[in-house]
């Protein structure tokens, strides 16, 4: 039992780590997408801090998702890809505009959405940088994560999450009236 003990605390601090890194390369992410966009920084998210706990959760749940399916053939990967990213993005869409009444994203105007929340021409993309993570971000991430030491990964991933939790305690805390300026037309964070 001890052994099987010992054993989850690498995976434990593998997941904190991955979690507290992507969670903050998809900030950095969506920053430059949205800055880009709108010909100004926009800082996205519901949360304060640099990072984006969707982005950490979605990269969790492919890295789950390509150890099951590597050796699968394209379709079914991108349909496995479709529904997680997909699926992902309009469970969120919906938590924070039923639990925080706001909308971090906002596809109404685009074709083929459902409720703003989800449309045709983002899951396309979420798709292909589905496949940029198994192909170009994954190899060299898992060099990366072998090469650290269980107790940096763990000081690193712990820490970060830590923040997170304390700066989504600060914005339940401060409650809706936080985002009152942050959102444009009723949509995206700026």
């Amino acid at each position: 039992m001890v052994k099987r003990h010992m054993g989850m605390i690498p995976y434990i601090t593998d997941t904190l780590f991955s979690f507290t890194l992507f969670s903050m390369l998809g900030w950095v992410l969506e920053v430059v997408y949205r800055s880009t966009r709108d010909k100004r920084f926009v800082n996205p998210g519901l949360l304060k801090g640099p990072y984006l706990i969707l982005y950490g959760t979605a990269a969790l749940v492919l890295m789950a998702c390509v150890s099951l399916i590597h050796e699968y053939n394209i379709f079914v990967k991108i349909l496995c890809y479709f529904l997680i990213t997909t699926g992902l993005e309009l469970i969120s869409g919906f938590n924070a505009q039923h639990f925080f009444n706001v909308r971090l994203w906002d596809y109404s105007d685009e074709p083929f959405q459902f409720k703003g929340h989800i449309c045709l021409k983002f899951s396309i993309y979420w798709v292909i940088l589905a496949f940029a993570f198994e192909y170009l971000v994954l190899p060299p991430y898992q060099s990366l994560v072998n090469s650290l030491s269980p107790f940096v990964k763990g000081v690193l991933g712990a820490t970060g999450v830590l923040i997170m939790l304390i700066d989504f305690v600060l914005v339940i805390r401060r409650g809706p009236s936080r985002f009152a300026g942050y959102c444009e037309k009723e949509g995206d964070l700026t």
